[in-house]
């Protein structure tokens, strides 16, 4: 493909061999040329890095944490623009086009999400999320956040916190700088939805938001959100 924008496309994983290939294939698939693909690993212990090895990417590595793995990630990027994307992201849109269109007038922005499961409590649900981020300016990581690295870098990169990095990161650049929202849906797994019931995450999401904005700890939050 010829060259249509300077990206790097930046995926933090742990433990994530069995969503990634596909994820990894759809992008070779759709991007060009200048468009760089950066998988930072977290101390995987699965097949994680045999799957990133078998593709065309820049592999990094970082201590475990999100937020350190995307820093580390933008750290090195060579792109103009940085998109931040989950492992159990769906990526079937020409993302190129549409980044690029939306930061020619804007610093930053983010896709719709759609999670992967079919029935209607899911629509309703990721419409609530959409809406909030819609009302709020705040993004949170499954709906891709990309934006000009000078200005991310700028910005003092994500927070080094365990948990709520993409919420903090969004309150603070929004002072100044409204985002770009796209309506092509960014499909992220519903995994964790399906797990723990989607009332009761519903439920859990929320109560995790009130206590970060009321300044309980994202060490204890992150417990908090990986309890079973």
């Amino acid at each position: 493909m010829q060259k249509k924008i300077s990206l790097s496309i930046i995926i933090p994983v742990r433990n994530e061999a069995s969503h990634l290939p596909s994820l990894l294939n759809a992008l070779q698939k759709r991007k060009s040329d200048n468009t760089e693909v950066i998988v930072v690993d977290g101390c995987s212990e699965d097949d994680t890095l045999n799957v990133i090895c078998h593709k065309k990417n820049r592999i990094l590595h970082s201590e475990p944490g999100r937020a350190q793995q995307m820093n580390t990630g933008a750290r090195h990027a060579k792109g103009k623009y940085v998109w931040f994307l989950h492992a159990d992201s769906k990526v079937d849109f020409d993302f190129e086009s549409i980044i690029e269109s939306g930061l020619k007038n804007k610093k930053w922005g983010w896709f719709n999400v759609r999670l992967s499961n079919t029935k209607i409590i899911f629509r309703v649900i990721e419409s609530m999320m959409n809406y909030r981020s819609k009302i709020t300016s705040v993004a949170t990581g499954d709906q891709g956040i990309f934006i000009h690295k000078n200005i991310f870098i700028e910005q003092g990169l994500f927070p080094s916190i365990a948990l709520m990095e993409d919420v903090k990161f969004s309150k603070k650049i929004r002072s100044s700088e409204s985002p770009f929202i796209s309506d092509t849906p960014l499909e992220t797994s519903a995994r964790r939805w399906e797990e723990d019931g989607p009332i009761r995450t519903i439920f859990k999401m929320w109560t995790l938001r009130l206590l970060f904005f009321l300044g309980a700890s994202p060490n204890w939050l992150n417990k908090q959100y990986n309890k079973k």
